[in-house]
């Protein structure tokens, strides 16, 4: 029996951050060893998981080559991928990663996940673009170039994956306080279909990232209503064909809100609107651009 065909989403987590991930500004963001993410993993019944510390433009891409070294080194059955979460800094979908500069750790790399934040629109980043004539000033100039990056992404041939789509807009509309709450009410439906019919059309599977959705199940303020909004999404990323992945996004073994496998909320929800283990994306052998 082959492994990676047997796959089901419950038995997957494809979002970790281990010890070697750091924010934009340098500071640690994530505190758990390989070793003992494998270890938890491994608890928790998990056989397949991605690790997706953060690239930023500040960091240093020779730790993906320490944690190649690492994972090939690891004496266990579970099945590991070396990935990153890869930071976006402009509406064009640029990234820090160099195809020509990067190759080497790149062909390293099992792939690529993106992930859009905005925080080039926020005045404190080391990437910031604010003071810039294209940089939108109102709430919805934010949403369309939302939209345009997310497009763009789904054009670059460096990624595989793109990791919770839509949510870093409805975060900062909601700390920017264009919004009341962190929900996909703020995005334009016709906009979520677009997203859906490209992603599947580009062959780019959507990570569905169980945060959010678990601190709604909490009763945390600001998260009101986002679960309606992300079936809604999920439904059009199934209707479309997409792929999908779901991830914890753990940075540390335990905080109280996610840790190496906690998924389930993100399952459930793929689970409710109909997908299956046929649904589940995998990564492949690929060829660099």
């Amino acid at each position: 029996m082959d492994l990676m065909e047997e796959l089901d989403f419950h038995q997957i987590d494809f979002h970790i951050h281990t010890n070697r991930s750091f924010d934009p500004w340098g500071r640690q963001d994530g505190t758990i060893p390989l070793k003992e993410v494998i270890e938890d993993a491994t608890k928790r019944g998990l056989l397949c998981i991605a690790v997706t510390d953060h690239w930023e433009p500040n960091t240093d891409p020779s730790i993906f080559l320490e944690e190649r070294k690492e994972i090939d080194q690891a004496e266990t059955e579970l099945k590991i991928f070396l990935s990153a979460e890869v930071e976006v800094l402009d509406i064009q979908g640029n990234t820090p990663v160099d195809l020509k500069g990067h190759r080497e750790v790149l062909e390293k790399m099992d792939y690529l996940s993106a992930a859009p934040h905005l925080g080039e629109l926020l005045p404190n980043t080391p990437y910031s673009l604010v003071g810039r004539r294209d940089i939108p000033r109102n709430k919805r100039g934010i949403i369309d170039y939302s939209q345009r990056q997310h497009m763009n992404l789904l054009k670059n041939e460096l990624f595989d994956v793109i990791l919770h789509p839509y949510e870093g807009t409805m975060a900062y509309l909601f700390k920017q306080g264009y919004s009341h709450t962190i929900s996909f009410e703020y995005i334009p439906e016709r906009y979520l279909e677009e997203f859906a019919e490209a992603a599947a059309f580009y062959e780019k599977a959507i990570e569905i990232n169980n945060v959010s959705l678990a601190a709604e199940k909490a009763k945390e303020k600001g998260y009101e209503g986002f679960k309606q909004g992300c079936r809604l999404f999920v439904e059009k990323l199934i209707k479309a064909g997409t792929k999908l992945v779901v991830g914890s996004d753990s940075h540390h073994r335990n905080d109280g809100w996610s840790w190496p496998g906690k998924t389930e909320e993100a399952v459930r929800i793929i689970r409710e609107c109909g997908g299956d283990k046929k649904s589940l994306w995998l990564p492949r052998k690929r060829r660099l651009p």
